[in-house]
């Protein structure tokens, strides 16, 4: 019978959990936290450009229209979503993650969506972004919103 043993090395990581010295967790989240508040402009500009190409954006007039625009505005919802999540920007986080969801009924259901719901969920975005302070008026604009969407949907 043969035996077949295998040499396990450790990982780098493995080691430089192990070692001595370093930097502690608290001191490493402080450090994540400047970084992030260092990105804030650019992402807060990154989420005002593609609000901007949402509004932009036209209601379909043909079938092959829709399929462009279906695609334009999940993308422009997804990286509204990747821009916002750092920053503590829940309310535009949760409109955008909500148009994900509104393009995903849609394209679920063969030209009978109402793209007022689109509109809807784009003028918030709009004006969620120019509300960066008034916690209680964002509030209002996402309930709003939420009860819009449980109505129309169920």
């Amino acid at each position: 019978m043969t035996v077949i043993t295998h040499n396990r090395r450790a990982s780098r990581l493995a080691k430089m959990i192990d070692s001595a010295g370093g930097v502690s967790v608290g001191v490493a989240l402080a450090q994540a936290r400047e970084n992030i508040a260092r990105l804030r402009g650019k992402g807060l500009e990154e989420v005002t450009r593609h609000i901007d190409d949402l509004v932009a954006l036209e209601a379909p007039a043909d079938p092959e229209a829709t399929i462009r625009s279906l695609q334009q505005i999940y993308r422009s919802a997804n990286h509204i979503i990747d821009a916002a999540a750092p920053f503590d920007l829940e309310e535009i986080y949760a409109v955008a993650i909500s148009l994900c969801d509104m393009v995903d009924r849609a394209s679920a259901e063969d030209g009978a969506f109402d793209w007022r719901i689109m509109d809807v969920h784009i003028q918030s975005l709009r004006l969620l972004n120019t509300l960066p302070t008034a916690a209680a008026e964002r509030a209002e604009v996402t309930a709003h919103l939420s009860r819009m969407v449980a109505t129309k949907f169920g």
